[in-house]
């Protein structure tokens, strides 16, 4: 059974049952214990010969009528529920009846004043219950949008080609370093729990750095000593914010086209400085470059 429909299924049976107490309730200033007992038994006849079947019948039309129209799933459900209404009060005063509660000749009248009651009880506790499992249904599909948005993100954050340069790499180390495969796979796991942590897009200036600090190190297992790098950031602007994977995204920029295209590699130097309220990030390399009116597409920059 899916979530939906159990969801709709608890929410149908929770309204009959307020329902339910909610009649015993209005009715204990005006009764004795006999009838306060009696009119208790005929509101659970009621409940039960309605709520059961509406619980059952609608867990099953739930995954049928998923993704038709809201008028059409409107009217199939009101529709069966008055169907359900119709027989069990017709049900219920025969009950009553043969138990000698109600004498046969008022049956109709027993039937007719149940049918409005029921009624009156049962469309608006449906309609709660259906409108409560779409809350919780669209809340759902929100929430599966924002968990594939977060692994789209951590996607074109991490590109598939560095994860797999990233374990061959880990790979090729373990036979003669494995200390230092334990690390890279270690600084990888770091660089992936922050990119699905960083819900907001503000970071700490130190957190990022962590980052760039992970990812050149990983890098490095592949490039070797053609790659170098530098931080140059005092340690009094750690706290700013900045958004996240902003500097990565800068950094990988730099080994894509400094170290990468390079058989000597490149040396990167990231550079940080306050001017009060504003943050200075400079990433510099020597490597080739390109000029500023050759736009390179795939460059990465667009991301920021």
């Amino acid at each position: 059974m899916s979530r939906m429909c159990m969801s709709l299924l608890q929410w149908t049976m929770l309204g009959f049952g307020l329902s339910l107490l909610l009649g015993l309730i209005l009715s204990l200033p005006d009764v004795g214990l006999v009838e306060l007992s009696v009119k208790t038994g005929i509101s659970f006849l009621y409940a039960m010969a309605i709520g059961l079947p509406a619980t059952v019948i609608f867990d099953r039309l739930q995954p049928r009528l998923h993704g038709r129209p809201a008028l059409k799933q409107w009217g199939t459900y009101l529709g069966v529920l008055l169907v359900i209404v119709l027989v069990a009060s017709l049900l219920v005063g025969i009950v009553l009846v043969l138990i000698g509660i109600v004498d046969s000749s008022r049956l109709w009248d027993v039937y007719r004043n149940g049918l409005v009651i029921s009624l009156a009880v049962a469309v608006p506790v449906t309609i709660g219950a259906i409108s409560m499992s779409r809350m919780q249904e669209s809340l759902h599909r929100s929430q599966s949008a924002a968990t594939e948005a977060r692994l789209a993100s951590l996607e074109s954050r991490v590109r598939p080609h560095f994860l797999f340069n990233a374990l061959n790499s880990a790979l090729a180390l373990i036979p003669e370093e494995p200390k230092r495969a334990e690390d890279v796979l270690e600084r990888l796991s770091g660089l992936l729990r922050f990119s699905l942590d960083a819900q907001s897009r503000l970071v700490t200036l130190g957190e990022e750095l962590r980052v760039v600090v992970d990812y050149l190190e990983i890098e490095r297992a592949r490039f070797g000593d053609r790659l170098a790098y530098e931080l140059d950031v005092p340690t009094e602007l750690h706290a700013r914010e900045v958004p996240a994977f902003a500097v990565q995204t800068l950094v990988e920029n730099s080994v894509k086209y400094a170290v990468s295209a390079r058989k000597d590699g490149a040396r990167i130097v990231v550079r940080c400085r306050g001017d009060g309220e504003r943050l200075r990030i400079e990433i510099a390399d020597d490597g080739p470059g390109f000029s500023g009116e050759i736009w390179i597409p795939g460059h990465g920059l667009d991301g920021l």
